[in-house]
């Protein structure tokens, strides 16, 4: 199950993103993954 959220970025990380062709939403969840696995070590 997925929930959508909203998040806002500057304009200069927005530009960065399109840039380096980034998924968002993959790169938030792998951090959060990361910072969860760090909590609960």
């Amino acid at each position: 199950m997925t929930t959508r959220k909203n998040i806002s970025i500057r304009d200069d990380q927005e530009e960065w993103i399109q840039e380096n062709h980034l998924n968002l939403s993959s790169f938030v969840q792998e951090k959060l993954d990361e910072l969860i696995e760090e909590r609960d070590s």
